[in-house]
């Protein structure tokens, strides 16, 4: 979480193969029939309405968002809601229909700055109820139920968010952002379905407004995770964190670094060089094992091995910094020792972990030869009027996914559930990548319960789909996913990542559109391939 609120946070550009470092396209904020050039992207007009399946129960239902309000103190998202499901009662009864997301900590809807690479949740008040609308347990078919979330405030300069929603269809890139303030009289009109009539507006009195505790504690820096054989990488807009992987530095239980280690780390030191800001000390080690051997034994080569890439490290960076240097044992891993995958586990558990915040975008590159360029990230100093920095901009909201690319199948849960995965093409959003799929239940009594996550992968979990990673052709780094916050140190499963949420697995022959965010890759790059585990590969899927 974050302990402050901040326009903008310069950051680099990457420079290798995957981000480039100029995306050139201005653009404006579009709102009000405002007059746009051939250069600039046209956002149309709202409301930006979707249909589908929303929330953990999969309600059916028509959302139309209309803009974001920034107030003084808060910001307030606000969409209407209309129930699409059938029946012939003068009512549709649907407790939770969000899964309890605005009824309690559980929350359906979540703002992005893609741009400046932020998430927001919605404010809390003092009884730990997302401050907004409640949700009504019964629903008047052809009522149009007026709702607003409040969330944290919106940075000055921001013109556009993306919405995500829990259900099938939970993508809402390019809606407006627009200067608003308290209305003169809240909604005031009763939930209950006697008192509504179809044709009605409803605009159903409020929670609690008071806002209880520090709203920046409900804003998150976003970190663009990509991946290869010798480490994994998860860089925000004001830090970066390397997690090299100990068998390809050490020998097996051994803390002195073997030859190829050396040329990985000045790899590492040159990167950090470029990019680590010697004002905000330390470069900060951490030294992991896996979950053998005892506490003890684990804690001394855990501490061993930190103080030899420390070593190393300093030889390649000089004095410029310093350094904070610790072992952590086996008590904080990425990913769970058991199961047939237990080997995979442990190797992704035994790592050291390089971390230092970031220098002003102005001063990468200057203590070195390289132009300071990052993976999956961008200029996070951008605001709505200009985009002279290396994020694209927002994605405008998309109402067609185009024409499906690829198809393939697979049988889940030891071939007991067997899906068709369909893919889109992928679009850009600001410093994001997004893929769109359709997941087809093939009809038989086989399904994913709730409680299982088939493709998550085991190092990175919180996400139904990190399985899941983007790459270029001959390129052995993978673009695997986008992170909220820091990773969690006590529960693997506590992290969670930009995608679909709710339950993303149809049954009975049903199908269910998906989306999952990745970091992007460079301006040029117009096709990718996909690696979707289970599914197979496939190359050349184009980028929007």
């Amino acid at each position: 979480m974050r302990g402050r609120l901040r326009a903008v946070a310069a950051l680099g550009c990457a420079a290798a193969l995957l981000t480039g470092c100029s995306l050139s396209a201005s653009w404006e904020e579009g709102i009000n029939g405002q007059e746009q050039d051939s250069e600039h992207t046209d956002y149309g007009q709202g409301p930006y309405v979707r249909e589908g399946l929303f929330g953990g129960h999969a309600f059916p239902a028509r959302v139309s968002v209309q803009h974001v309000e920034r107030w003084p103190d808060r910001s307030v998202l606000r969409f209407t809601m209309n129930t699409l499901k059938e029946t012939d009662k003068s009512y549709i009864f649907q407790m939770n229909a969000f899964s309890g997301g605005l009824t309690g900590r559980n929350w359906a809807f979540s703002l992005v700055d893609p741009v400046n690479q932020v998430h927001y949740a919605p404010l809390l008040n003092a009884e730990e109820e997302s401050i907004g609308s409640p949700m009504p347990n019964a629903w008047v078919p052809g009522a149009d139920y007026e709702i607003e979330v409040h969330f944290p405030p919106i940075p000055e300069g921001v013109e556009r968010l993306s919405v995500h929603a829990v259900g099938t269809n939970g993508d809402f890139t390019g809606i407006p952002v627009i200067d608003g303030e308290p209305p003169e009289n809240p909604p005031s009109d009763s939930s209950s379905h006697g008192d509504i009539e179809p044709g009605d507006n409803v605009r159903m009195k409020l929670r609690d407004t008071e806002i209880a505790g520090d709203p920046q504690e409900r804003v998150s820096d976003l970190y663009s995770i990509t991946d290869r054989p010798d480490m994994t990488q998860a860089d925000s807009p004001e830090e970066t964190t390397v997690a090299l992987h100990s068998d390809v530095l050490f020998e097996l239980d051994k803390a002195e670094l073997t030859d190829k280690a050396r040329t990985v780390l000045e790899d590492v030191a040159e990167e950090t060089r470029s990019e680590a800001d010697p004002s905000q000390p330390p470069i900060t080690i951490v030294g992991h094992t896996d979950g053998q051997g005892s506490d003890e034994y684990n804690q001394d080569l855990s501490e061993r091995r930190a103080e030899a890439v420390h070593k190393a490290l300093a030889e390649e960076l000089g004095s410029d910094y310093i350094y904070k240097t610790e072992g952590r044992g086996a008590t904080e891993p990425v990913a769970e020792e058991t199961g047939e995958d237990i080997e995979e586990a442990r190797a992704a558990n035994r790592r050291v972990e390089i971390s230092y915040r970031i220098r002003p975008e102005a001063e990468q590159g200057s203590a070195s030869d390289g132009d300071g360029a990052k993976d999956g990230g961008g200029d996070r100093s951008k605001d709505s009027e200009t985009t002279d920095g290396h994020a694209a901009p927002p994605a405008p909201f998309r109402d067609d996914d185009g024409e499906i690319q690829a198809t393939g199948s697979a049988e889940l849960l030891n071939g007991d559930a067997g899906y068709e995965l369909n893919v889109y093409p992928m679009y850009r959003d600001g410093a994001y990548l997004v893929g769109v799929y359709e997941l087809v239940h093939d009809g038989g009594e086989g399904s994913v319960p709730h409680v299982i996550d088939p493709l998550a992968d085991d190092r990175h979990r919180g996400s139904d789909f990190t399985v899941m990673s983007v790459s270029l052709p001959g390129d052995d780094k993978n673009l695997r996913g986008v992170r909220i916050g820091p990773a969690p140190k006590d529960e693997i499963d506590d992290a969670a990542y930009i995608s679909s949420r709710g339950y993303p697995f149809p049954s009975d022959g049903e199908s269910r559109r998906v989306f999952a965010y990745f970091p992007a890759p460079a301006e040029d790059v117009t096709e990718v391939d996909l690696d979707a585990g289970p599914f197979g590969e496939f190359p050349g899927i184009p980028v929007a």
